[in-house]
């Protein structure tokens, strides 16, 4: 998938009773923007993107940044059963989105847990936009019904994004941790990406299309 820098995302959300769904359109120009699967070879470049969130700011809860090969194995696990999408210009990483499991008891297979970076100079410039548009479309389309969405806080552009991308605030969990010699709150989000359903179908775990 090709967009440009000033690529627009509408996202309509039409509910009813019966009926939920989500809309993407984009509007897709060339500019050397590419919206692809990731690959293992990848690691270095997300890792180095993940690696200013790990030590500034409320923006993740993990402190020290992990070694490359253990952070690898981490990325192929997740990318083996969920979507894991990169954002390259010109050859260069320049975010990620992803979702892996909500919980880990079999009755929360249908809900999951999204995450996206950026380089930190192109926070604002909409790519996170198209990179949550791809990843929350592919997500309905395998069946999962909820996506939640874990923000420390402050970061009101995270906040503005997801409110953006279809999530809705659902509860802060005040002084959820401790990192940089101060507690931190967590806002929790949650977009529902299709109405459960009685018998619901199987979520599809595999790697990304």
């Amino acid at each position: 998938m090709a967009a440009s820098a000033n690529a627009i995302i509408l996202i309509f959300i039409f509910k009813s009773t019966k009926f939920a769904a989500i809309i993407f359109i984009f509007t897709v120009h060339s500019d050397n923007i590419i919206i692809r699967s990731y690959r293992n070879e990848d690691a270095a470049a997300v890792l180095g993107i993940y690696e200013y969130y790990i030590l500034n700011g409320p923006y993740t809860f993990e402190i020290t940044v992990p070694e490359l090969a253990v952070f690898s194995s981490r990325l192929r696990d997740i990318s083996a059963k969920f979507p894991f999408y990169v954002l390259e210009k010109g050859g260069l990483v320049l975010g990620y989105a992803y979702a892996c499991a909500h919980r880990e008891r079999a009755a929360y297979r249908w809900a999951v847990e999204t995450s996206v970076y950026l380089e930190k100079e192109f926070t604002g410039s909409g790519y996170g936009k198209i990179l949550y548009g791809k990843l929350l479309k592919t997500l309905k389309d395998r069946h999962f019904t909820h996506a939640f969405a874990l923000i420390g806080l402050p970061n009101e552009k995270s906040i503005r994004l997801h409110k953006s991308c279809g999530f809705t605030e659902q509860t802060i969990h005040q002084k959820a941790g401790w990192k940089n010699g101060k507690w931190i709150d967590v806002c929790w989000m949650r977009a529902q990406l299709s109405e459960p359903t009685q018998t619901p179908s199987e979520p599809m775990f595999c790697p990304s299309s």
